[in-house]
């Protein structure tokens, strides 16, 4: 099982090399790994395809993590990249066996997009698995869509 975290729109936007560096903890040593960046979605793209989810026609992949300065770097992007009235998509997908079959769709304002936003992007939400092959539940897939 595997994330894709997208951002979908009407128009083709630009590339956004990784801006910062995070570090992550675990097992008795630390790492710095890129910060927020937008990339050419690539990564799983035949297994996104194959959800048959309805998305908008450009795709780009997100390094987004639930912090404070991937919110700002984020809507920063956004501000400089859509105009008022735009809309567009943030995507978390799950792809491989346990992830719902379909998404879940958020609605916010440009003003709302707040750490729980993020939150609801990054940390794994759960749906009921009726077939109980799953005993914690199916990982939601999530659109947020997002009005400028």
């Amino acid at each position: 099982m595997s994330r894709v975290m997208l951002l979908t729109a009407d128009k083709a936007l630009p590339l956004l090399e990784p801006q910062g560096t995070r570090t992550s903890s675990g097992g008795g040593f630390t790492v710095s790994v890129p910060g927020f960046s937008v990339s050419e979605h690539t990564y799983y793209k035949t297994a996104v395809e194959a959800l048959g989810f309805g998305m908008k026609p450009f795709r780009y992949e997100l390094d987004l993590t639930a912090c404070e300065d991937d919110l700002r770097r984020l809507t920063a992007y956004l501000r400089q990249h859509f105009f008022p009235g735009e809309e567009l998509e943030l995507w978390s997908l799950w792809v491989g066996t346990g992830g719902g079959e379909r998404p879940r769709f958020r609605r916010r304002a440009f003003r709302e997009l707040d750490m729980d936003s993020l939150r609801l992007l990054c940390e794994p939400q759960y749906e009921p698995d009726c077939t109980g092959d799953f005993p914690e539940g199916l990982l939601s897939q999530i659109c947020l869509t997002v009005t400028v």
